[in-house]
């Protein structure tokens, strides 16, 4: 037979990249109408594969909706070949949620356009998470196709998750582009053909052969079925097929048959970069976008969606096509030139508006779902009292624990401002009073001033219609007996509500009622807008679940944090003691519980990079810079039932750029001022740290090191669904063959550990996803944390780490990162390895407390028990009842789950990633266990 030669016409489309968005929708649309316009005229012309990502029709629909008939047309007809993702993520920035939502809005929206393509087309992201086989598995996919991250193996093969899941894998080994450029002359363009298909025989075990006819941004050849069949008049020995690739991946199976289960292995994460750079620098670049991607991240996965779901169940609040649009806005900044900051400074500035608006969208879905859990309930002002809002005196104020396993700390509240001599007091449900204190405020507008007797009648008159002093109030509380009246104004007529006019006008009749006239004067404070911050601690909150306080309106004045400096620069509580190094600001750490030490941690490192926004490159003369110009100062104080914090100034000084030859740093030396604050907190076995930056200088890379004291070959970090074990160091030594070097820096997502039989230390992060462990002198491990990466150009071609340009060479100002930038990160000394990593999610997603009047309808929770089954999702349904859970068994071992909700459960079932239920599972009351194999990721759908 001879051998096939399938040809896939497609384009692979970046969002954004070297152009910001606009930019490439304006070309993008004149793309997708020239598709329409081929498929409609020539029969011959067997379809266009849309890149995999079904953005880009939503795109063009925004501008030209009348193409979506001419779509669907063409998606049913099997023509137009599109999904199943809603953008080509890089796979190691986002989490693993967020890959999951990816493909189900994707396919969801390729659904209503006429079906979806179910093959997992990855071209272009840099590397891929080890886990992708199993979530591609879960939506129903069995095939994926790639280009990076393998090196040597053949372009048929099997990828296996760490679980054990499998999926056929088609390696584009000659990369996404390697039939892009059609000659028009028939003969030259069958040499070309022939040339591409024998460059790849040798590795496919079939006589089937994948060409890739398109590459970025490329347009299809109008009159390519005209050309493949001239140019099939000169291959004999050939024959072309024009199709899509589902053709050719069933095309190959059938000939396999049986034989494909002898097919080569591949398991878990692919990073290999020997055939295809995986530009590993990224994942440093312009961190500023890493951090609030996590942020946002958080926002919607630990509070948006879990509070939402717990509302959805209890009082049917439903605000999930909020929750898609947030989802929607902040997967168009996980496009992976978005995510990775490989944009041109213009494309990169408009993230910020979509990690803005998503953030908005969760903080308000958050905070209504809380407030919804609250019924109205009778509250009476204090005797002696008149109240237009008796209930705002005397509120439900609800503390959420996102994270599995009851905990303890300090909790942040946000409360409007109240008028001067007004202050808040927080009592348990006991009636206990807990210390509640003011950190800081936006005052907005306000005003405080003494009616006398004479304006008395006045006064009156104004409240009637509702006015204290210069404006509208939406609030008004009198005490009658302490001659005070205090208002909140409203900020805006949208402020205001038939119910709170009348409320204030009743006020006011009953005060001109009572108290017509005045023999001494009163004091009026009035308030406009403005928000305050307050903390307290919390002696213990539930995990995945509330704890109530009641919040009141009282006179007096608010409390603040009693700060005592210590005598010595170092802090403590239960758990550690940490002490400030006089020489040069690191870190001395104790644990008492284990009595080890640990010195040097939290040790900069800045050193010089020649790279671009791709890839860091160490210079050949580098001035590696680990010490402050001049001995650090420091200070440590109490805050009172907060605990401790230990402050230190430091300032280094550093090269101010590179030589102009590249080589080396410059002679010229410039000052970078940094700023630390550790804090240890009771009860919370975490040591949090805040370091903050003020750069000035030009290419180079800031880093952070932890001496761990522990002897290991390997190390774990975070990642989708999955704990991966990495080597200690590099693992393979640098060759000229590869087309990139390899390097010793990995991606985390929130935390990477390395342990011993006696226990481990963690380090957890915010938004910081580049890491490296490395031995020192004594063969220790270290674990060292990038926290800036400064560099000035889009693409270089004179690197020694990678051959070549990785896009076009383009000045890129703004990743050179000058400015106050700030980082976060903790450190985890610990004995179960498993509780550690829960409070690494505690120090991601602290508990978050809202007040709203009313008391509690019911206390809804979530349990789940073993802390090695890692919980990810407490979710309303896409569509439908019920409530969506999801997590994984991040051990090596089997695990049975126990699930226990705060009601009965009617029905639970197995679901897929789709939430498709498929197997149904027996709970106990409100009780549920099930099996879950290693790394195996689970979905369960309840009833309650």
């Amino acid at each position: 037979m001879d051998p096939e030669v399938f040809i896939v016409t497609h384009t692979h489309w970046d969002r954004e990249w070297y152009r910001p968005f606009q930019a490439f929708r304006y070309r993008l649309v004149d793309l997708l109408e020239q598709v329409l316009g081929i498929i409609e005229r020539d029969p011959a012309f067997a379809g266009f594969l849309l890149d995999g990502q079904s953005v880009l029709l939503e795109d063009v629909l925004a501008i030209r909706p009348d193409l979506e008939p001419r779509i669907r047309k063409a998606v049913e007809a099997g023509r137009l070949w599109i999904g199943p993702w809603y953008i080509l993520p890089d796979e190691f920035l986002v989490s693993g949620e967020s890959l999951i939502r990816n493909l189900m809005i994707g396919i969801r929206m390729a659904r209503r356009l006429g079906g979806w393509m179910a093959v997992g087309y990855t071209p272009d992201p840099f590397g891929h998470v080890g886990q992708l086989p199993q979530i591609l598995r879960g939506f129903g996919i069995g095939t994926a196709v790639l280009q990076r991250g393998l090196d040597d193996q053949p372009t048929l093969l099997w990828w296996e998750a760490p679980d054990g899941t499998r999926v056929f894998t088609v390696y584009l080994r000659d990369g996404y582009g390697n039939a892009a450029w059609i000659p028009e002359d028939a003969e030259a363009l069958a040499v070309y053909l022939k040339i591409q298909a024998l460059s790849l025989m040798p590795y496919t075990p079939v006589p089937q052969i994948l060409l890739m006819n398109g590459t970025d941004h490329l347009f299809p050849h109008p009159q390519l079925s005209r050309w493949l069949l001239a140019a099939q008049a000169h291959l004999p020995d050939l024959r072309l097929r024009h199709a899509s690739l589902e053709d050719y991946i069933n095309a190959v199976r059938s000939a396999l048959g049986e034989k494909a289960e002898g097919l080569p292995v591949v398991r878990g994460e692919l990073r290999s970069s020997k055939r295809h750079p995986i530009l590993p620098g990224v994942l440093s670049t312009r961190m500023w976008i890493k951090q609030r991607n996590a942020m946002v991240q958080v926002w919607l996965e630990r509070y948006a969606e879990p509070l939402l779901a717990f509302a959805y169940g209890i009082c049917g609040l439903d605000r999930r096509p909020f929750l898609l649009e947030a989802w929607r806005l902040l997967l168009q900044n996980h496009f992976h030139d978005s995510i990775c900051g490989t944009g041109v400074d213009e494309a990169c500035e408009d993230m910020k508006p979509r990690f803005d608006h998503a953030e908005q969208i969760a903080r308000l879905v958050s905070q209504e779902a809380i407030r919804r859990l609250l019924q109205p309930a009778q509250v009476e002002p204090p005797p002696g009292w008149l109240a237009s809002d008796p209930a705002s005196m005397d509120q439900t104020l609800l503390v959420y624990n996102p994270i599995p396993g009851s905990a303890r700390g300090p909790v942040e509240v946000v409360l409007p401002v109240l008028p001067s001599g007004l202050t808040y007091r927080l009592l348990t449900e006991e009636g206990k009073e807990v210390p509640l204190f003011e950190l800081e405020r936006e005052p907005g507008d306000h005003d405080e001033w003494v009616v006398n007797p004479e304006k008395w009648p006045e006064f009156l008159n104004r409240l009637l219609w509702i006015h204290v002093g210069r404006y509208a109030a939406k609030r008004v509380w009198v005490d009658l007996p302490g001659r005070r009246i205090w208002a909140e104004w409203a900020d805006a007529s949208a402020d205001m509500d038939h119910s709170m006019v009348s409320a204030v006008f009743e006020v006011s009749r009953r005060l001109r009622e009572t108290q017509p006239g005045i023999s001494a004067p009163w004091t009026v404070s009035a308030v406009m807008g403005g928000s305050s911050r307050w903390v307290f601690e919390a002696p213990r909150f539930p995990g995945v679940g509330f704890q109530p306080y009641r919040i009141q309106i009282v006179p007096g004045e608010p409390r603040r944090i009693p700060r005592q400096a210590r005598e010595e620069p170092f802090i403590e509580n239960e758990f550690f003691r940490l002490a400030v190094h006089p020489e040069d600001g690191t870190f001395d750490l104790e644990d008492r519980r284990s009595g080890r030490r640990w010195s040097g941690l939290n040790r900069l490192e800045d050193e010089g990079d020649a790279g671009d926004v791709y890839n860091y490159e160490p210079l050949v003369e580098d001035q590696r810079v680990d010490r402050p110009a001049e001995p650090p100062w420091a200070q440590a104080w109490e805050e009172g039932p907060l605990g401790q914090c230990l402050e230190v100034k430091l300032r280094y000084e550093i090269p101010a750029g590179l030589r102009p030859d590249r080589r080396g740093r410059s002679g010229e030396r410039i000052s970078m001022p940094v700023s630390l604050r550790a804090w240890l907190r009771p009860g919370v076995p975490r040591v949090d740290l805040e370091t903050t930056v003020e750069n000035m200088a030009t290419h180079h890379r800031l880093r952070v090191a932890f001496p761990t004291g522990i002897r290991s070959e390997v190390w774990v970090t975070d990642s989708a669904f999955d704990g991966v074990v990495r080597p200690v160091g590099l693992a393979i030594a640098p060759d000229e063959t590869w087309v990139e070097q390899p390097v010793p820096t990995a991606p985390q997502q929130s935390f990477a550990f390395v342990e011993e039989a006696s226990g481990g230390f963690l380090v957890a992060n915010q938004g910081l996803p580049e890491i490296e462990a490395r031995k020192d002198s004594e063969g220790q491990v270290e674990l060292v944390l990038t926290l800036l990466r400064c560099v000035g150009w889009l693409s270089r071609g004179d690197l020694r780490s990678r051959r070549g340009h990785a896009g076009p060479p383009l000045p890129t100002p703004s990743a050179q990162m000058i400015g106050r930038w700030t980082f976060r990160y903790s450190l985890i000394p610990f004995l179960d390895r498993w509780e550690a990593i829960r409070e690494a999610q505690r120090f991601l997603a602290p508990p978050m407390a809202v007040a709203g009047p009313g008391q509690l309808r019911e206390r809804p929770f979530i349990q789940v028990e073993p802390a090695a089954f890692i919980l990810t999702a407490v979710k309303a349904p896409e569509e439908g009842e019920g409530l969506i859970v999801r997590g994984y068994n991040a051990s090596e071992q089997p695990l049975e789950v126990r699930f226990t909700l705060w009601r009965s459960i009617r029905e639970a079932w197995r679901a897929d990633l789709m939430e498709t239920p498929w197997e149904p599972l027996r709970p106990d009351g409100s009780h549920l266990r099930v099996s879950v194999r290693p790394k195996e990721i689970l979905t369960v759908r309840f009833v309650v």
